[in-house]
């Protein structure tokens, strides 16, 4: 190879080796925003839970009973209406037939 070729694939290697770090830090970069987006969504649901859920002075194990059984209940209900709705029970509101 001529010099001027080797001169020219260094070049080149440079400036993959530069646009892998520039990937590299804007990939961090938004895996950061994503996280604290993630963190802030969290912060505000589990502060509306503990309101709505009158949770506000609970342990963790104390709160994850609570939200258990407030699932347990919508389960239920929804179990419910899916038998009622397939019983003919319950007619839909919204136009589209059962």
């Amino acid at each position: 190879m001529e010099d001027k070729d080797k001169k020219r694939l260094q070049s080149i290697r440079e400036k993959r080796a530069q646009l892998k770090a520039q990937e590299k830090t804007v990939v961090a970069k938004i895996n950061e925003k994503e996280r604290k987006q993630r963190t802030r969504r969290l912060i505000q649901n589990g502060a509306l839970a503990e309101k709505y859920l009158n949770c506000e002075n609970f342990e963790p194990i104390e709160f994850e009973n609570r939200v258990k059984e407030i699932a347990k209940i919508l389960q239920a209900i929804d179990g419910e209406d899916e038998t009622a709705r397939n019983d003919g029970k319950l007619q839909r509101n919204d136009g589209i037939p059962n």
